[in-house]
């Protein structure tokens, strides 16, 4: 998820307003990747400074965008760093990849008693989370080989689409049992943050937002409602707790980090976020917002992939629903609606997004023939992705 700039835009006019344009001191050389900075401290910090850091902390939530391979490195780093020194089963990893029924596959692994790559069969990687293996397996692979506790955080997905396409009073017994106890709901600036993120998911407009922010809260409540399991008896047992997450569930102090506190009161925590060498001149700022305790800078992130511009779901029929087009993009121009089956692309049945994106990736340039079903009609349309 993107760094919400408009936070910076409001701090760079408020912090520029009467600064005197004369004595500046030279504009010093912004900080390569693999730089350190912590709020407290103006200079960058080494690894071992971090690692300090790191072990007064009884949690520490390291964010991500799942795409990119400079962010997963850092998470792979800082898991390293809580980690050394410590008894590796007193190490919890809490990941939002998975759902709370693969925990059985996430013992295993910790036990060693299977590789990544058997668990990700166990899991049903591509299905039930999709973004490329390779980009987690030095994070999975450390946690089989030092023995640490992997923990899967997140709610049953069927059961966050419910929430988020008919609101929680739609959930049934079993399906609520599935998710938190407590949802705190009353939180506006949570709100809206998520608010702004909601057109990328097919919440477009009208009433349907009340229902999204539901479903983000069911996700953010039960990632800490497990998570706190796991780390009881609380505060008297020596268990560490390291949560890996998108930004978005924990970028400003919200989402998740206030979830936490609360199941886990008085607990040290520190959060740490990748950051953009673009925006590496932006740190102080950053801290000003309160985006996070710790920022490193990542590699360049990598080129965007194409996109068709939809919002997917599993159609019940067998194919891919539209949920939602998005305004401008290359599926709205060839006449894609929501409500819309993709059945097909180049023939190829589809059973997952996946599908597409690996049709799309060996040529990005082509366009695709996708086989439409719009209620009794059958439709053939071209599709051309765009960069986005």
């Amino acid at each position: 998820m993107r760094r919400p700039r408009y936070i910076l835009l409001a701090l760079l006019t408020l912090l520029s307003a009467g600064c005197a344009t004369v004595n500046q001191p030279p504009k010093q050389p912004p900080p390569q990747p693999g730089a350190i900075f912590e709020r407290a401290r103006p200079a960058p910090l080494d690894q071992a400074a971090l690692a300090q850091t790191l072990a007064r902390a009884r949690l520490v939530l390291v964010g991500e965008s799942h795409r990119h391979p400079g962010h997963h490195a850092i998470q792979a780093m800082v898991l390293e760093l809580v980690a050394q020194g410590r008894d590796p089963r007193r190490v919890v990893l809490g990941v939002e990849w998975l759902d709370q029924t693969k925990q059985p596959a996430c013992d295993e692994l910790s036990a060693g008693r299977i590789d990544v790559d058997e668990f990700a069969k166990k899991v049903d990687w591509e299905r039930s989370w999709g973004y490329d293996l390779e980009l987690y397996r030095p994070i999975l692979q450390m946690a089989r080989d030092k023995g640490l506790r992997l923990a899967a955080l997140g709610a049953p997905l069927e059961v966050i689409r419910q929430i988020g396409r008919q609101g929680l009073a739609s959930l049934g017994p079993s399906q609520r049992a599935a998710i938190a106890p407590a949802l705190d709901l009353d939180d506006a600036a949570y709100r809206a943050q998520v608010a702004a993120q909601a057109p990328m998911h097919g919440q477009l407009s009208g009433g349907g937002l009340d229902d999204f922010f539901a479903a983000q809260v069911a996700r953010d409540e039960t990632m800490a409602h497990n998570m706190a399991a796991r780390l009881t008896p609380w505060p008297d047992g020596d268990a560490v707790g390291v949560v890996m997450v998108g930004v978005g569930h924990m970028a400003h102090g919200l989402g998740l980090p206030p979830r936490l506190v609360r199941r886990l009161p008085g607990a040290r925590m520190v959060r740490v976020m990748p950051v953009e060498p673009d925006a590496a001149d932006e740190i102080s700022l950053l801290f000003q917002a309160d985006y996070a305790d710790v920022l490193i800078v990542s590699t360049p992130a990598p080129p965007r992939p194409p996109r068709l511009g939809v919002i997917l779901e599993p159609a019940p029929g067998g194919g891919l629903g539209v949920r939602a087009v998005l305004p401008g993009s290359a599926a709205e121009a060839a006449g894609l609606r929501a409500g819309d089956v993709l059945e097909s692309v180049d023939g190829k049945r589809l059973r997952q997004a996946k599908d597409i994106h690996d049709a799309v990736k060996a040529d990005p340039a082509r366009k695709r023939v996708f086989d439409v079903r719009r209620g009794e009609r059958l439709l053939r349309l071209e599709i051309g992705p765009r960069p986005l």
